[in-house]
């Protein structure tokens, strides 16, 4: 069964977190098409490791419904009522961590800097997907990868609703 990438941006970054199985390097200049896998829509990514030139391929099922951006966003990872399949609660934090503190590099340029500022943010829009209406803390079914599980068992509470939402406002306004 293919994993479901609602979006492009949603595909490139798990591409960007798999890196080479060769070398670890994570640029590929991706060449993408339309495929059918076993009568599943997908899209093929596919293209040599800048590192090692080792030939590299993921492919992604369509999603039921595209995502189209969200207007003036610079990113986009899915619609706003639909959660990842790719990505678990603990990873979408994980992430939006590593991305705000690239944006607070010295050695970026401002545009950067918004960048990973902007995908940080988005990052937490989809771990806050997660919570149920009304519920205080992230479920422990929005939880099955292991770096995500790590994460919440070291810091259970940067999974309740005010923590997700507080961290989102304070890289929004660093922006």
């Amino acid at each position: 069964m293919l994993p479901v990438a609602r979006t492009r941006d949603e595909a490139h970054l798990y591409m960007d977190l798999h890196g080479c199985p060769q070398c670890g390097a994570v640029e590929v200049t991706w060449a993408e098409s339309l495929v059918d896998e076993d009568g599943v829509l997908g899209r093929r990514y596919h293209g040599p490791c800048d590192g090692c030139g080792l030939r590299r391929e993921f492919v992604f099922a369509l999603p039921q419904r595209p995502t189209p951006p969200r207007p003036g966003a610079r990113v986009t990872f899915g619609a706003s009522d639909d959660t990842s399949v790719l990505f678990d609660a603990g990873q979408w934090v994980e992430v939006a961590d590593m991305m705000a503190l690239a944006a607070g590099l010295p050695d970026i340029t401002s545009d950067d800097a918004d960048q990973w500022l902007a995908t940080a943010t988005a990052c937490f829009d989809e771990a806050l997907k997660f919570l149920p209406p009304g519920a205080e803390v992230v479920p422990d079914t929005a939880f099955w990868s292991v770096p995500g599980r790590g994460l919440r068992e070291r810091s259970p509470q940067r999974f309740r609703r005010a923590d997700l939402e507080a961290r989102r406002a304070e890289l929004s306004g660093r922006r």
